[in-house]
């Protein structure tokens, strides 16, 4: 058997958002890929990992919506936890993804933008750095198109019944989120890592879609990912109308679990084009 070759610094990659911009397919194909990827690198992601990490991504959340002290402590000490408990082999690195070390999303619990992400990262990297001194810590942010940022990011939102505000509206008011170049900045100062952009107009159309960043960052080799299987995207959004109907529904008063049955009744058929019916005029 021809042995494992390894980068002589490990890479931690940790791939901390933004939302909308394809990662569930990333990390689907992160969960999909791991078996094969394992001798060069674990993989980590929300669903299914250990708790210490929701822990930690939780205190994500909590800190964007509240930055300050108390909560930023609480996220340095969550992520030192998570990453004490984090074993790996000798020269194997890591791939982490999750959007929830960006905050939380624009518009969710009164968060405005990305403003915390920064802060998120440098305290990420620094429970990282600490925990594995020799290894290479480096950030990749997918980032999306602001108009369509915009549209996926009014709809995830309409699905809770908070979201009152029409497509234009929310566009208008959260316009400034969706440009991510200053915030891009200021992660790669906070963090002083590499830091990989992936726009995700450009990596849809790759071969293994926008995990390929991710691969591309961790260093892996042309001829593992050659032999890693494409997985189809995940998370795809419905018709646009669909967002216009689930605001109208929110803005209705009525019990909640009358309001999701009336989503899903909407939904079912949009998930299923051959009973679609029309678009409203």
């Amino acid at each position: 058997m021809a042995a494992v070759t390894r980068c002589n610094a490990p890479r931690l990659v940790i791939h901390a958002g933004f939302h909308k911009t394809g990662t569930t397919s990333i990390q689907a194909a992160l969960q999909a890929h791991a078996s094969q990827l394992s001798a060069h690198m674990a993989v980590q992601v929300l669903a299914g990992g250990p708790s210490a990490l929701r822990d930690a991504a939780q205190a994500a959340r909590q800190y964007s919506a509240r930055p300050g002290g108390v909560t930023l402590r609480r996220l340095r000490l969550m992520l030192r936890l998570w990453a004490e408990g984090l074993a790996l082999d000798p020269g194997q690195g890591l791939l982490l993804s999750s959007e929830d070390f960006a905050g939380h999303m624009p518009g969710n619990r009164g968060v405005q933008s990305y403003a915390a992400a920064p802060a998120i990262a440098a305290t990420l990297a620094e429970a990282l750095r600490q925990r594995f001194p020799a290894a290479e810590v480096r950030f990749v942010c997918t980032t999306r198109a602001p108009a369509a940022w915009l549209r996926s990011v009014h709809w995830q939102l309409a699905k809770h019944h908070h979201m009152t505000l029409d497509a234009a509206e929310f566009a208008r008011l959260y316009a400034p989120a969706a440009r991510m170049a200053p915030v891009l900045t200021a992660l790669r100062q906070a963090t002083d890592a590499p830091l990989h952009i992936a726009p995700l107009e450009a990596q849809a159309c790759r071969r293994l879609g926008p995990v390929a960043a991710l691969y591309d960052a961790a260093g892996l080799p042309p001829q593992l990912c050659a032999a890693l299987p494409a997985l189809a995207a995940a998370n795809t959004a419905p018709p646009g109308y669909l967002a216009q109907a689930f605001v109208a529904l929110n803005r209705q008063d009525m019990p909640p679990e009358a309001r999701q049955a009336a989503k899903a009744a909407l939904l079912h058929p949009a998930r299923n084009p051959v009973c679609l019916p029309p678009a409203p005029r």
